[in-house]
């Protein structure tokens, strides 16, 4: 019986060395690869100063253009957004910029009202991406302090990385094979870290409304601070929202383009534009935003 439970003891340990010794390999390649937004921060930027960023989470992705806004100002901009986020993935997005010697003029943050009202953000369902940087101070602690909703995988994952990768393994595992072969490759965003939906596809028709923002997320005043500490220069973005007005009082520099677009083919669904409306906000963007740049260097 002994010399059983020994032998239960030493595969046991085995197949976990091996398991994570796959898994270390897996957030290893996909480390050194553009795959996901973070990596893509890392290996993929080679610029170290821009004339504003953009963060956000799918709106801000697949909204602004920076290629476009820069054709229009002759700046230097970059779309560091990560799809199904909230603030406090931004948070470290931003940290993590930074953490990469990379800086910028203005934060052009996309918010939503419903995420700035929640006083009680939890992990976000692509947090998984920053799990082959999880030796940085900033993800490091993000990962042992954000509230979980279950079994907190990315906090034990950051000391076994087997307990991450099999969780994930559909976004880690399959996907660092494909790195091997292919580190430069992009997961849907092009080499300014844009994206855009395809002119498909119609919002749910649903009645007009008017949202006023409440600023509870205490991950938006951690970003405030950051820009303050770093001298960078907070522009908040609303985006178009099908059939809802958003009011806001903040004192930052503020783009509402909540109701901006009005017309059903130019939406993608009720909280996206599809490329056409992105080309009509990226232009109006770059007027407004010219507009606060010239009057913040008076």
């Amino acid at each position: 019986m002994k010399k059983f439970l020994t032998k239960i003891v030493l595969y046991t340990f085995f197949i976990l060395l091996i398991g994570n010794g796959i898994a270390w390999l897996s957030l290893y390649f996909i480390g050194k690869s553009n795959l996901y937004k973070p990596q893509f921060v890392k290996n993929g930027v080679k610029e170290k100063h821009f004339d504003y960023v953009v963060l956000g989470s799918s709106t801000g992705l697949t909204t602004l253009d920076t290629k476009l806004i820069d054709e229009k100002l002759k700046t230097k901009g970059l779309n560091i957004s990560m799809d199904d986020s909230a603030l406090s993935s931004h948070y470290l997005m931003l940290q993590f910029f930074y953490q990469q010697q990379k800086t910028t003029d203005y934060l052009v943050l996309a918010v939503t009202p419903w995420d700035l009202a929640n006083e009680n953000p939890v992990l976000n369902n692509n947090d998984y991406r920053f799990l082959s940087e999880r030796n940085t101070t900033a993800v490091r602690e993000y990962y042992q302090t954000i509230p979980y909703e279950g079994f907190p995988v990315l906090k034990y994952a950051t000391y076994f990385p087997l307990v991450g990768v099999s969780y994930y393994n559909t976004e880690l595992f399959y996907p660092s094979l494909f790195t091997i072969l292919k580190p430069e490759k992009r997961n849907r965003f092009d080499e300014k870290g844009n994206y855009s939906y395809p002119n498909l596809g119609a919002p749910i028709q649903a009645e007009a409304t008017t949202t006023a923002m409440q600023f509870n997320n205490p991950y938006f005043k951690k970003i405030k601070d950051f820009c303050q500490k770093q001298g960078i220069t907070l522009v908040l973005y609303q985006s178009p929202l099908y059939k809802n007005s958003v009011k806001s009082n903040a004192k930052d520099y503020f783009v509402n383009h909540s109701d901006f677009i009005s017309v059903d083919s130019l939406f993608y669904d009720n909280l996206h534009v599809n490329s056409l409306g992105r080309t009509q906000c990226s232009e109006d963007f770059a007027v407004q935003f010219n507009t606060i740049r010239n009057a913040n260097r008076k």
